[in-house]
Formats: structure tokens, sequence, C-alpha cells
């Protein structure tokens, strides 16, 4: 889904900002504000505005933790932003019916192959997400057994 296909309240989600809730959602909810940068593959200097829009429309929330000198912001995904990411994913995912029975043996392993679905196909070895450290790609490949 691109950012100009879903609106919120009439507001347009930019491509960086459904990534930084995408990411957040694949850290498990929250992550240390510091950490994200680098896991989302921006700077804090193009993050942090980002931040406080999304935090302004009730997406995310931001927590200091630890002491007044070396205290740590903890960025939360609200219960909005699961809802989102709920919906952004329904509007993504197109079905349709595909006789697998009737395919090849090679085109059916090829499609098999999690890549071919994943939604975070374009970030892949970029940002957030990376084949060496995939989920998916891994349980594909222990169930292949070659």
């Amino acid at each position: 889904m691109t950012a100009q296909e879903f609106t919120e309240d009439s507001d347009v989600l930019t491509e960086v900002e459904i990534q930084i809730l995408q990411g957040l959602e694949r850290l498990g909810g929250s992550y240390q504000q510091r950490n994200l940068w680098k896991y989302i593959g921006i700077d804090s200097k193009t993050g942090l505005p980002i931040l406080a829009r999304l935090e302004k429309r009730g997406l995310i929330a931001r927590e200091r933790v630890g002491g007044n000198k070396r205290g740590v912001y903890v960025i939360k995904l609200t219960e909005k932003a699961y809802k989102l990411l709920t919906k952004i994913r329904e509007e993504s995912t197109e079905t349709f019916v595909v006789d697998f029975e009737a395919m090849p043996k090679e085109l059916r392993l090829l499609l098999s192959i999690p890549c071919v679905y994943c939604p975070y196909s374009d970030k892949c070895g970029v940002s957030f997400v990376a084949p060496h450290n995939c989920e998916l790609l891994t349980r594909w490949s222990y169930r292949l057994r070659i």
C-alpha cells in the first residue's frame, strides 16, 4: 500500500511514517528512540519530526525511562496504530485463486518462497529486514529439506 492510498482523519501517511510504524510492530510494539533510527534506516534529524507527527495523531506514545540526566525515550505503538497497521495489511493483501497442482514442480517451488509474498520485500536488505535474519525464510528453508 502506498502512502497516497491510505488516509487517516484526512491526513495522508507517508511511506516513512508507515515504515516506522511497521518497524515498531516488528520490534514488539516498543523500542528505544535512540536505536530506532538505525533499525529503520533513517537519521534522527529526519525521524524526530516524523515521531512528533505520529505522536500528535495518537499513533505512538513516547515515554521517558531512566534518570534525569541519562534518561532514554521509549517509543510505543498505541492501540490506534495497531488497528491502522491491520487495516493497511488487509487493504494491501490481494487475493486470487491459483491452481498450484496444475503448475510445474519448479514453479510451485519458486512461488512457495516467502520472499514472493513478503510485505517487506521492497525494503529487504536496506532497512529493518534482511535475508540473514528473516524468520519466514528460515522456516521455509527448514521445511524444504533438499
